[in-house]
């Protein structure tokens, strides 16, 4: 049950962008956690629906391409829109807004795979690029085994070690595609080891989880540098917990409404994600005497934001998903070589067992 979990993440980028006033911090964590959460689930359907054959990469592609872009190219040209017709409003609502320039930003603006030099047709688009390179590099081999994902995870950590011992900005350590490499690898690794982690199945283990990663923003405003030093780091932790309580977690012990809710809203957090700059702009459009300042802006824009994302996800994702390769049962690995391979290369104990290791699917 991730879907409630990816849902708040999202919230907290929309009232972040949404109100200015908002305490720094949860945004930049909530992308972090989206980084880690894709790291782990990304290594899971790899190992468990796609395999590394090069027909499995291919469909592994073709799904991540089908998530990633339709909805994406969908609220670019609602973009794009706003930009030529009401070009001082969008650039007044937030200064780093703007349309793109020059062919190699209008490309970027449409493949994500390449740097800007300029504008961008949706801020925080470079979000999804780094998503994208990543997927890259963990279907190429990243995510293969517990021995190279471990490698990976180490050298992550220690190039992060040489990004805060020479001050390197907050900027760079937190959009740069190399620095985000922690948050992923961790989820990876998370995967490889779920075996060796606790079994946690209960539903108030999640509770304490959220409680644990909002007292962890509480604490970062209290700490020398906020949370922008160590912050963003810690914030992995608190994330990595998060999940830990949702791998397992006992759909039986909760409702049955509430299991709907966590798939819906869910569904909904990646049309979130993408549409509320669009949303912030047009509410300013009808009320011009609000801006970012204003809390209002927020609790205008809200409810719209989750009703565009559920046109995009009713009319643009849906729609798709017949596209969308569905792995038959054959094409997934028996669950003991699904969960034991990778740790018998690193621990050489092939009879290796855990209670409860298939409940994370």
């Amino acid at each position: 049950m991730f879907g409630l979990y990816r849902y708040g993440l999202a919230v907290c980028v929309v009232i972040s962008h949404l109100w200015a006033g908002m305490l720094g911090g949860p945004a930049a964590f909530a992308v972090w956690g989206f980084y880690c959460l894709s790291g782990f689930l990304m290594t899971l359907v790899l190992h468990e629906k796609y395999g590394f054959s090069p027909r499995g990469l291919a469909r592994f592609a073709l799904n991540r391409g089908l998530r990633i872009y339709p909805c994406y190219w969908a609220i670019g040209m609602g973009m794009a829109f706003l930009f030529y017709v009401f070009p001082e409003p969008s650039t007044r609502f937030l200064e780093h807004l703007k349309m793109p320039a020059t062919l190699q930003s209008w490309l970027y603006s449409i493949t994500l795979l390449i740097p800007t030099d300029s504008g961008e047709i949706l801020h925080g688009s470079s979000a999804l690029r780094t998503e994208l390179w990543f997927y890259i590099a963990m279907a190429i081999g990243l995510s293969r085994n517990l021995t190279i994902t471990s490698i990976w995870f180490a050298i992550s950590l220690f190039y992060t070690g040489w990004l805060l011992k020479t001050n390197t900005p907050f900027n760079q350590r937190y959009t740069y595609i190399t620095a985000c490499s922690l948050a992923f690898s961790l989820g990876a690794l998370i995967y490889h080891l779920r075996a060796f982690l606790p079994v946690i199945k209960s539903p108030w283990a999640s509770v304490s989880a959220a409680a644990i990663w909002w007292l962890h923003v509480w604490f970062t405003q209290n700490i020398p540098g906020g949370p922008w030093i160590y912050g963003l780091y810690t914030s992995l932790a608190a994330s990595a917990f998060a999940m830990l309580t949702l791998m397992n977690l006992d759909t039986s012990r909760i409702p049955r409404w509430l299991v709907t809710l966590d798939r819906g809203l869910g569904n909904l957090s990646y049309p979130i994600y993408l549409c509320h700059w669009g949303v912030g702009i047009t509410v300013t459009l009808i009320f011009p005497n609000l801006s970012r300042n204003d809390l209002a802006v927020f609790w205008i824009g809200f409810p719209l934001v989750n009703l565009v994302a559920y046109l995009l996800a009713r009319f643009v994702e849906q729609p798709l998903t017949t596209w969308k390769y569905q792995a038959r049962p054959s094409a997934v690995l028996p669950a003991q070589t699904r969960v034991h391979w990778p740790i018998r290369l690193f621990t050489g104990n092939p009879n290796h067992t855990r209670s409860g290791v298939r409940s994370c699917r």
